[in-house]
């Protein structure tokens, strides 16, 4: 296989079509298309292009590209020789809209990084160690370094193995992922306006309600699940579209405070403490002594996350550490450090995570990681119709 240190181009232009080659890889709960750098258009605007089309966006169903008509499987890797000396791989992340013509670079997409490792031994860019490879990973989107250990023998990371994810059949061999060098990615601070708690005015429900802002892995927005009228163990489709406005409302006031200009960050999170409930697969009850709290994450078109994301749930693990906010408070502690178990619509996760206070009233993150199984689904070729990449 081409390694992406190699530079030659592999694309190949037909007479109406470009052949790309692609890996397609399963991280976590997620599936992304793995493209190697050297074969995606440096030009933004042509390479927004490049990844509507190789995805079949705009379209609900992304019927005519590679796109799986989901936000968990509308995302791509994008894989390259490391920029900065204390990295063995670049990688940028995007999610592509399935709908809508957007190529958004904002997020990490924690389940995603976590086969980035993975990608990186099979393609030889960095030696296999036995029986574990320490792999450091420049992410683009944030210019932070992810670190995380592969298991391996006999040459190649390992396949099977005994580590069980919720909202993934089965289970696999173990990648630990550390999240501890993410902080302040997007704002430059863990707490981008200084305080645990602000309030926001909220024009759907005419008042104002407490939220948390935290930025480490992705930033997120938290907000009372009650403060909404819900309770945090709804599922995709139960939420009223009210619901959904009035968390996009949250969002951008959230997005102006930290001086952001983004389109789907702050993540928007809805919190309460712990409870029961049924998973969206209705296969089993998640009992309230499992949790340390609930968690949502809703979008701004309508659409709940049927998990939930890896670099928000790095967030919300740290945010529950912090004396003030309101996962701190659904947990009804911020002692650590500790494995903060979060329920979601699939399950069960956890994060264990490391804050500490300092005399000035600070936090700093000494330690967030966590477990995902990842798995090389396919390689093959992928054809991008000629005529999307020149806007015809």
């Amino acid at each position: 296989m081409d390694g992406c240190g190699d530079h030659a181009h592999t694309l190949r232009y037909m007479n109406e079509q470009i052949r790309v080659p692609i890996t397609l890889m399963r991280g976590g709960t997620s599936k992304a298309v793995f493209l190697a750098q050297r074969d995606v258009p440096e030009d933004p605007e042509m390479r927004q292009r490049f990844l509507l089309a190789l995805f079949g966006s705009p379209d609900v169903r992304q019927i005519d590209g590679l796109g799986g008509a989901d936000i968990l499987t509308s995302k791509c890797a994008i894989i390259g020789p490391p920029s900065r000396p204390d990295a063995d791989i670049d990688y940028t992340f995007a999610q592509i809209g399935i709908d809508q013509p957007t190529v958004n670079f904002e997020i990490i997409c924690g389940n995603i990084s976590s086969a980035t490792g993975v990608y990186a031994l099979q393609e030889s860019l960095i030696p296999v160690q036995e029986p574990i490879t320490t792999v450091r990973v420049h992410n683009t989107n944030t210019g932070k370094i992810l670190r995380m250990t592969v298991n391996c023998a006999d040459g190649e990371p390992r396949v099977e193995g005994d580590c069980e994810i919720d909202g993934v059949p089965g289970s696999g061999a173990e990648v630990a992922l550390d999240y501890s060098d993410t902080s302040g990615g997007a704002t430059g601070r863990l707490l981008p306006t200084g305080r645990p708690i602000d309030q926001v005015y909220v024009p759907q429900l005419d008042r104002e309600i407490p939220v948390s802002i935290v930025d480490v892995g992705t930033v997120c927005v938290f907000m009372r699940a009650a403060d909404l009228g819900v309770t945090a163990t709804e599922l995709p489709g139960q939420l009223s579209p009210e619901i959904y406005e009035a968390a996009e409302q949250v969002r951008l006031s959230a997005a102006q405070r930290c001086g952001l200009v983004t389109t789907i960050t702050p993540y928007q999170v809805l919190i309460g403490p712990p409870q029961g409930y049924r998973t969206v697969a209705g296969d089993r009850v998640v009992h309230a002594s499992e949790l340390d709290l609930v968690a949502r994450m809703v979008l701004k078109d309508g659409v709940m996350h049927k998990a939930f994301p890896v670099g928000g749930s790095v967030c919300l693990s740290v945010a529950a550490q912090i004396a003030g906010t309101i996962p701190a408070e659904a947990r009804a502690s911020h002692l650590g450090p500790a494995r903060i178990r979060i329920g979601h619509p699939s399950g069960a996760l956890s994060i264990y995570a490391h804050v500490e206070h300092s005399a000035n009233d600070g936090w700093t993150v000494r330690e967030v990681h966590f477990t995902r199984t990842a798995r090389r689904l396919m390689d093959g070729t992928a054809y991008v119709r000629r005529r999307l990449l020149e806007g015809a």
